[in-house]
């Protein structure tokens, strides 16, 4: 695990670009793709925002109405905030599973895991990878 902690110790001050992950969008399903500046991507299928200590929006928010005007579309809403936004940190949370992602304008970006499966995937630059049902 210390190789991890290095690589993600190796993002901090990446920018990131944020995109759909693909398949068939439904409700709480927002499956998204991060590719950060040094090359490393990530794939992850439930995820949250936490803005100034509080909750955001998060995957499960997608298409979604809530009374509003118009379904939210979370993948693009993420995009937005941390559009221009410098990581700061990334860690592990080895209790959970997690991964957490810390921005400037005390944004964090909590990518959730849940289950023994694969629910999110992380690719460096240098050919390793990591997947949550390892890190716990």
């Amino acid at each position: 695990m210390a190789n991890f902690e290095k690589s993600l110790s190796n993002l901090r001050e990446a920018s990131v670009e944020v995109l759909p992950g693909g398949g068939f969008p439904a409700p709480g399903q927002a499956s998204i793709k991060l590719l950060f500046a040094n090359g490393t991507r990530l794939s992850a299928e439930y995820w949250r925002l936490v803005i100034d200590g509080r909750a955001g929006i998060s995957s499960f928010d997608h298409q979604q109405k809530y009374g509003l005007p118009a379904p939210i579309d979370a993948v693009k809403s993420l995009s937005e905030i941390l559009q221009d936004k410098p990581l700061t940190n990334a860690l592990l949370d080895y209790n959970t599973g997690d991964l957490l992602f810390e921005f400037a304008a005390r944004i964090t970006l909590q990518v959730l895991n849940f289950t023994g499966y694969e629910i999110w995937e992380i690719n460096f630059p240098d050919g390793t990878r990591e997947y949550s049902n390892y890190a716990k």
